[in-house]
């Protein structure tokens, strides 16, 4: 199993004493950041800065998707976009486990999308959990989802919103912790 698999796949990582960590993930970073870095200084509907986008995400951006500078991803290995879904402006993610972002999501300027956690005692141990936003949802503006969270088909993210657990199909969540406030006839 490689170290993505294993951060995927939640297995606590010791980022100073796992070499398979270090010799991967941070030249992964590093490539990630510094196309951010890039496509951050440029005009955003530059063609140079769609071949960037594409390089990022390592030409699996779909041509009916786009996501708008700035944005700060530090693993775009383990960024999956699929068909139709537009990120706005100051998306961060932070994607060591993997992020999954289904056809038809909406994402709304300056979201976090979080994979990564550190132990309590020990910050030097990460235990990641891969995100998964499901078809036709819509994640309002400066919402935080967590590691581990599941995002439902249709379900909708309010503004602000802090996400820590799995939001069903059809719902609408708001509020710090995320509580379900309405479903979606």
């Amino acid at each position: 199993m490689d170290i993505w698999e294993r951060l995927h796949n939640s297995e606590e990582i010791n980022m100073l004493e796992d070499e398979e960590f270090r010799e991967i993930t941070i030249p992964e970073m590093g490539r990630s950041l510094g196309l951010c870095n890039k496509i951050n200084s440029m005009n955003p509907y530059d063609e140079e800065t769609r071949k960037l986008e594409e390089e990022l995400f390592e030409n699996r951006l779909p041509k009916s998707s786009n996501i708008l500078a700035p944005m700060q991803i530090d693993y775009g290995h383990q960024v999956q976009i699929h068909k139709n879904v537009f990120i706005n402006h100051s998306i961060c993610m932070s994607a060591a486990a993997g992020i999954e972002i289904e056809e038809a999501v909406q994402i709304a300027p300056q979201v976090t999308l979080l994979t990564v956690n550190h132990d309590l005692k020990n910050k030097i141990i990460v235990k990641c959990s891969p995100i998964r936003i499901k078809k036709g949802a819509w994640i309002g503006a400066r919402a935080i989802i967590n590691p581990g969270v599941t995002i439902g088909e249709n379900a909708v993210v309010g503004a602000g919103a802090v996400v820590t657990k799995d939001v069903p199909d059809n719902t609408v969540v708001v509020g710090n912790p995320a509580r379900v406030i309405k479903t979606i006839e």
